[in-house]
């Protein structure tokens, strides 16, 4: 395996982890998500196999459930690390916000939304970001502050998880702006990065 950037991690980081937690919660019983499929755990949905053996209300042991956020955790990161190289993407936060985004929604999600994946390998982020809120890019306004009534052109995952699509829109104009920084002042950059050098590595 190729070694990872000096700052990047190849294994899941404390502050990924703490995030995973934070927004998916924790049930120690199974129960059916906001599509109503069965979960449990950190926001493990249930393999057709587990489905066979737990049903809705089942308490499910510490043990299991551990053993399925490192599993979950270490395939969502995986795949984030993997999606930032073929981006061309060299920061661990906008790795960690690939990651959360493969451990809601899967590490097809690119599939399911073409058109901020397309934004991304343009580098066009502010797009990218758009198409994740809207259904319509460029529509505008402050789709977290709307009423659920006023939502006709969000995007369905914006309406049914708002906090973690404002993540991920947050991650990518962090990065976006970032990006524009470093083309506009080199030399700023540059001194920024002479800075840290060997300064103890923080993730």
């Amino acid at each position: 395996m190729e070694a990872p950037k000096r700052g990047i991690s190849d294994e899941p980081t404390e502050s990924f982890m703490e995030h995973l937690k934070l927004r998916e919660g924790f049930k120690e019983n199974v129960y059916l998500d906001t599509l109503g499929k069965p979960t449990a755990g950190t926001g493990h949905l249930l393999t057709a196999e587990e489905k066979a053996i737990y049903k809705e209300g089942d308490k499910i042991s510490p043990e299991i459930t551990n053993q399925w956020l490192k599993q979950d955790s270490s395939k969502a990161y995986a795949a984030g690390l993997s999606q930032s190289k073929e981006l061309g993407i060299e920061d661990q936060g906008m790795i960690e916000a690939l990651g959360s985004v493969n451990f809601q929604l899967g590490t097809g999600w690119r599939d399911k939304f073409k058109g901020t994946w397309s934004a991304m390998k343009s580098g066009d982020f502010n797009l990218a970001a758009s198409e994740a809120m809207f259904k319509k890019p460029g529509e505008g306004g402050n789709v977290f502050s709307m009423d659920r009534t006023q939502q006709h052109g969000t995007s369905s995952w914006a309406q049914q998880t708002p906090q973690r699509v404002q993540d991920f829109v947050g991650a990518l104009t962090s990065y976006g702006d970032s990006q524009k920084k470093s083309s506009i002042d080199p030399a700023g950059i540059a001194m920024e990065a002479m800075s840290k050098i060997d300064k103890p590595l923080g993730y």
